[in-house]
């Protein structure tokens, strides 16, 4: 397909199209004359996902690089593909105390989940853990079980909708749209949920 036609079946436009070529984040197309290139398949997924990072998460240019680095590089696993993709849309933090990250290893371990102890979502979590045990909320799963039970039921659905033998940015971009999307989901339910609670036990 040319250009115009990338355009239009990608929704973004062609001097949009021509920037992200230039700074390397869409493969050049096929050149077929000294004008024109040809595009397919490929390059449509590819937009798909610089406009899921851009649009949605909001990522400036040189993030978006580095997730485009990783999608590219056979050396990344597509468990490390998922991270890195997962980490950079999330925003989070890799800062906080030795106390923190104990805290975060000890809850992810009575929960029986696999999380690297190096991933920066490990760290971000202490931080939040830390805060709570601070203002005298138990750092428990008895405590904290209904939060955790929720969260995971909503990833495993998130994560069934991947399989290891789809195009990688087609699995970059799932994890780069639903991410934001799906977590702003789920907290506005929680916030409606929270009023037809209330309404339902203090309400006429």
């Amino acid at each position: 397909m040319r250009i115009s036609e990338l355009s239009e079946q990608s929704g973004v436009s062609i001097p949009t199209i021509k920037f992200y070529l230039r700074e390397g984040l869409l493969a050049p197309g096929v050149l077929v004359t000294k004008t024109q290139s040809a595009y397919d398949e490929t390059h449509l997924r590819r937009l798909r996902l610089v406009r899921a990072l851009r649009d949605v998460a909001g990522l400036p240019i040189a993030s978006i690089a580095d997730v485009m680095a990783a999608v590219d590089s056979e050396a990344v696993s597509l468990l490390d593909l998922l991270g890195v993709t997962q980490v950079a849309v999330s925003g989070v933090s890799g800062d906080t105390s030795a106390r923190g990250l104990r805290l975060a290893e000890e809850f992810i371990a009575e929960l029986g989940w696999r999380v690297a102890t190096e991933s920066p979502l490990m760290r971000s979590l202490g931080r939040l853990l830390e805060e709570l045990a601070d203002r005298g909320i138990p750092i428990t799963v008895a405590a904290l079980g209904p939060w955790a039970s929720a969260a995971h039921s909503v990833a495993a659905v998130e994560v069934a909708g991947i399989t290891a033998d789809m195009p990688r940015d087609q699995a970059a971009e799932i994890v780069a749209m639903g991410t934001p999307l799906f977590g702003e989901l789920l907290s506005q339910l929680r916030l409606a949920a929270q009023e037809s609670e209330s309404r339902r036990r203090f309400g006429q």
